[in-house]
């Protein structure tokens, strides 16, 4: 059998997309809108000598189901698809691969918790004998410190057997293991198509900007200067023409006084709080400037409860000599009496301008809140369109 598989000419809301080739031994990784890349996997799946992707059945009598009756069912659609001869086959092997005994066979579908029925998919894909495997979500439903071992051993077998796989998933880590590239699918548009390092350092959609945590712009390089639509945020350049502009979730200091001596540009533009979100271990803001032609909509921590010891001494600052370390805290001391006592930073605080506390900032922030905001121009980073 071909060492290829053409993915041209796959559909995606009724028009054609170009997915290249996949080699024998890797993966491909769908991320995006999960409608567009299941729609993609499907098409994918349509293709001669392609096995389609296992789905479970829905509905109330569907948990009763038998293993085995739904496992002989998938290896029947299977043989239709991919042309390998598989519905005879013992699956024994493949469910042991996968952790699973085979008296598995003999249980419920509903008798199985989530971590189960991802093991089973798999083992129901490696089972039908395709050298094209198609998949939905593979991991999606394996907590954190299971997934990674999972998805360790099907890329292992994958790379093992000469398998080649198309799948969809919106975890980051997911796609450390497609080989193949990462293709960004968002509201029916293939959006980019390339490494996974290319798709998340230089995002060109939503989802990547998103799972790398910075804000994406469409932005304009001309004369050495880097510019934004109309805001008056701007950076020194050396490329030309129309660009794609990231900036991260915390390159950008808020304050609720304008003239907070934090500042150091004359760049600050008011905005408002138009969300607050929970992400990990950060509370979040969405903003909105005040005057579009001065600042930028984006997407800024407010804290981050995990990142206290981030804000302690650097570990390197240990090696110092006594005497320099005596000299620095010296300096520190006349500083610190010129100026007067320092503030203090609460735990997990990133903008002491919105609350020395968490309690604080709680109470100051809000949706509605006017804040002001300087951007570091210096963590803007620009990339071509084309």
């Amino acid at each position: 059998m071909n060492d290829e598989l053409s993915l041209a000419g796959l559909q995606l809301d009724g028009r054609e997309i170009d997915l290249g080739r996949l080699r024998a031994g890797t993966m491909l990784g769908l991320m995006g809108s999960p409608d567009s890349t299941t729609s993609v996997v499907l098409s994918a799946a349509a293709l001669p000598h392609v096995a389609p992707p296992p789905r479970f059945p829905t509905g109330r009598r569907s948990g009763r189901l038998r293993v085995r009756s739904w496992m002989k069912g998938y290896l029947r659609k299977a043989d239709a698809g991919s042309g390998e001869a598989a519905s005879a086959a013992d699956p024994s092997a493949a469910l042991t691969s996968f952790g699973l005994r085979p008296d598995v066979l003999r249980r419920r579908l509903d008798d199985l918790d989530a971590t189960d029925r991802a093991r089973l998919a798999l083992a129901a894909a490696w089972a039908s004998g395709a050298k094209w495997l198609t998949l939905i979500d593979p991991f999606g439903s394996v907590p954190g410190h299971l997934r990674t071992g999972l998805r360790g051993r099907f890329a292992e077998l994958v790379a093992q057997e000469g398998r080649g796989v198309v799948f969809s998933s919106n975890s980051l880590t997911d796609h450390t293991i497609a080989e193949a590239g990462v293709a960004d699918i968002e509201k029916d548009q293939l959006v980019a198509l390339g490494s996974l390092e290319q798709i998340v350092t230089e995002p060109r959609g939503s989802l990547p900007a998103e799972l790398s945590g910075v804000n994406v712009y469409s932005g304009l390089a001309r004369k050495g200067w880097l510019s934004i639509g109309h805001s008056a945020v701007r950076a020194r350049t050396e490329l030309d023409g129309k660009v794609y502009v990231t900036l991260g979730w915390r390159a950008a200091l808020l304050s609720l006084d304008e003239h907070d001596p934090a500042f150091t540009s004359a760049t600050v533009f008011e905005a408002i709080v138009t969300g607050l979100r929970d992400r990990g271990s950060c509370l979040q803001a969405k903003l909105s400037p005040v005057d579009t032609e001065m600042g930028l909509a984006l997407d800024v921590d407010l804290a981050d409860l995990a990142g206290v010891a981030s804000r302690q001494t650097d570990p390197a600052d240990s090696t110092k000599s006594d005497a320099s370390a005596e000299s620095a805290e010296d300096s520190a001391a006349t500083a610190e009496s010129d100026a007067g006592e320092k503030p203090t930073v609460g735990f997990g605080v990133l903008h002491p301008g919105l609350g020395a506390t968490i309690s604080e900032l709680r109470a100051n922030v809000k949706v509605g809140t006017h804040v002001f905001v300087e951007v570091d121009t210096s963590a803007l980073h620009a990339y071509p369109v084309e």
